[in-house]
């Protein structure tokens, strides 16, 4: 159990080196249409409903 504390520790502090806690946790259902649609390029920040075109950006 210890080496798997150890090993999550870390794994986090890398986490925390790339950036990934600052993703933000993207609900999948669409504000709009109220559909499980919604997809995150995470590249642009964008989020965006497929089926009705709901787009939403996030900041960098």
């Amino acid at each position: 159990m210890v080496i798997y504390e150890e090993w999550k520790k870390n794994v986090e502090e890398k986490l925390r080196e790339v950036g990934l806690d600052k993703i933000p946790a993207v609900v999948k259902r669409c504000p709009k249409c109220n559909s499980l649609s919604l997809e995150f390029d995470q590249k642009t920040g964008r989020i965006f409903c497929t089926k009705c075109g709901f787009e939403m950006f996030f900041p960098k």
